[in-house]
């Protein structure tokens, strides 16, 4: 019982310690709620709002019919016309579109010929975009070839081709496509299901990798050292705020993902936070550890910088992992408990995964856990010797 007292006793002093600290009081709430609504907005992989240069030298009804369908797209939302091609060059040089569409002169004579001998791909426009963007050019280009089947389907014709895409429209094979688990392609979906790992472990790792570096600083680390507690009552102690607030961030995350964005929450809550929690004790392990190597608090906090960012990018959020290359990368995300969590949460929250599902990501987590623990708590120990 003395032991329990000592331990009860600590975790009601880091309470004080966070709640007095204006640093640490003010990582707890107001961060995670501005960086949801940031990142939920402005951290968007959807391309919208496009820009499109357009040189159209078949002035028909055909053309005029196939540019409004472009127009009054929710994609773009501004087309320029130009009078010649040095003006298409410029446009897509100077960034002021983002890519250019050029239909020539006899678009509408191969049209209605394709149309007459009953075979696809006779019509062709060139579509131009700016390869210094990778990902929203390969979109764009996604979206035209959507709006030419569109255009296909209206007009009751065969299809013009797109160049450099996928050869789908031939006239012959329709593709009924469905989107599980989010009918809409909703992003806010994607992006808030992941997000309540990524803001509750940035918060956690700050408030952890904090917690020893402040006694350092203030001078009472030598106080806890001649304390009766042992090293690892020490980290136990200091466990439980930062996991204790990072449930509390995500249960506002939650409330929010629910009641302002509207996601469904399909599965089972408690699992959830079962393996919220695992994931937030391993993620504190790794804040002790940074914690016990550091001296002062912006050390500490310049080695959660230095961990938090290739866990985000080795977790699978803005790629899949299997995209990772080199491919010994693609293993380093086995020991990032944040990869495994994403599934977990985004798996609960849009799947309503089984248990089974969910232990085969938690498993991980919890041996990760077991390893920063015991990491941190050796790492403290030699700090004492």
């Amino acid at each position: 019982m003395a032991r329990f007292t000592r331990l009860f006793a600590l975790i009601i002093k880091e309470f004080h310690s966070v709640w007095r600290d204006p640093k640490s009081r003010s990582l707890l709430f107001i961060p995670p709620i501005l960086q949801l609504f940031l990142f939920s907005h402005a951290a968007t992989l959807d391309i919208e709002n496009i820009s499109l240069a357009v040189l159209c030298e078949d002035s028909t009804p055909v053309s005029r019919e196939f540019l409004s369908k472009i127009s009054g797209s929710k994609y773009f939302k501004k087309i320029i016309f130009v009078k010649n091609l040095e003006g298409l060059k410029n446009a897509l040089d100077t960034e002021t579109v983002r890519g250019a569409l050029y239909i020539k002169n006899d678009f509408t004579k191969k049209y209605l010929a394709a149309q007459n001998a009953g075979k696809g791909g006779g019509a062709e426009v060139e579509l131009i975009l700016d390869g210094r963007h990778t990902n929203g050019s390969q979109i764009i280009g996604a979206y035209l070839t959507q709006i030419t089947a569109d255009f296909e389907a209206s007009s009751a014709v065969l299809p013009f081709s797109v160049p450099q895409t996928s050869n789908v429209n031939d006239g012959m094979i329709m593709v009924s496509t469905r989107n599980r688990y989010n009918p809409n392609l909703y992003y806010h979906w994607f992006i808030i299901s992941s997000l309540v790992g990524i803001l509750s472990m940035s918060m956690v790792l700050l408030l952890s990798a904090l917690s020893l570096a402040r006694e350092k600083e203030s001078g009472t680390f030598d106080e806890l050292l001649v304390s009766p507690l042992k090293p690892y009552e020490i980290l136990l102690g200091k466990l439980v705020v930062p996991i204790f607030f990072g449930c509390v961030d995500g249960v506002i995350i939650l409330l929010a993902a629910k009641f302002v964005f509207g996601l469904p929450l399909l599965g089972n809550m408690a699992l959830y936070f079962f393996a919220l929690i695992c994931f937030l004790i391993s993620v504190s392990g790794v804040g002790l550890f940074i914690s016990s190597l550091t001296k002062t608090q912006q050390q500490a906090m310049l080695g959660v910088f230095v961990f938090m960012f290739p866990a985000m990018i080795l977790s699978g959020y803005s790629a899949p992992v299997e995209n990772i290359t080199p491919e010994f990368l693609q293993n380093l995300t086995l020991f990032n408990p944040l990869r495994f969590f994403l599934v977990i949460s985004k798996g609960i929250i849009l799947k309503n995964i089984n248990f089974y599902l969910c232990i085969l990501n938690l498993i991980p987590i919890i041996l990760i856990s077991i390893f920063t623990l015991y990491t941190a708590n050796y790492s403290f120990k030699n700090r004492l010797e």
